[in-house]
């Protein structure tokens, strides 16, 4: 299972947001049980603080040098703080509790996707060829692509005795099936779970007899 983590990009937060995150991450990081040696010092995290936060007031109504001192003073802080969320995230190893006793922002676990849905659709046409079928499956959300599995009628209920066709566009073409036999075609959509777990949801069977 993936393991929560402080998050260290902080590219996407606005100027003032960050300095008062950064405040935070200092007040919860100071004197905390669990990080005994911050990694930047917080000295250093509130000198960074100071300085980005008066170069933010300054750049306001002043020239473009300001700005680039500004702009140099967010570089130094944000990079004292991956500094110290690396040394935050080596020291919790995904312990809830000692991530949000930093005021670091944690990622969220990604929920478990399971077996997707039946696609809503199969369809079945004749190819150019005797012996070739053209097979079109409906999008399903978070799918990766789609996995054909077609034999001889009547079938069987073990999806292990069918052949199979893994098809990464909704589209494609099954060729070599045996004129003047009726086959049976299902589908389903495959994810990174469904795949590991062999747990598939898969359409209504489709009886065509091959020309």
């Amino acid at each position: 299972m993936q393991k929560q983590r402080a998050i260290v990009s902080f590219t996407k937060i606005k100027e003032n947001d960050l300095a008062e995150l950064a405040k935070l991450i200092l007040s919860k990081m100071t004197k905390n049980a669990y990080f005994t040696t911050p990694n930047p010092a917080l000295a250093t995290i509130q000198t960074a603080i100071t300085a980005f936060s008066d170069a933010l007031i300054k750049c306001k109504d002043g020239t473009k040098e300001d700005t680039f001192n500004k702009n140099v003073k967010k570089e130094i802080l944000e990079s004292y703080l991956t500094q110290l969320g690396n040394y935050v995230n080596s020291i919790a190893n995904g312990d809830l509790g000692k991530l949000d006793s930093t005021g670091f922002p944690v990622s969220k676990i990604p929920e478990p996707v399971g077996a997707l849905d039946a696609p809503k659709y199969l369809e079945i046409t004749y190819g150019k060829k005797p012996g070739e079928i053209y097979a079109e499956v409906g999008k399903v959300e978070k799918s990766k692509g789609n996995i054909l599995l077609y034999m001889p009628y009547p079938g069987s209920e073990d999806n292990q005795e069918w052949y199979s066709k893994l098809m990464l566009k909704s589209t494609g073409v099954v060729t070599g099936l045996k004129s003047g036999t009726k086959y049976v075609f299902k589908a389903a959509a495959f994810g990174s779970e469904s795949s590991a777990t062999n747990s598939y949801n898969f359409t209504d069977i489709i009886e065509k007899l091959i020309p």
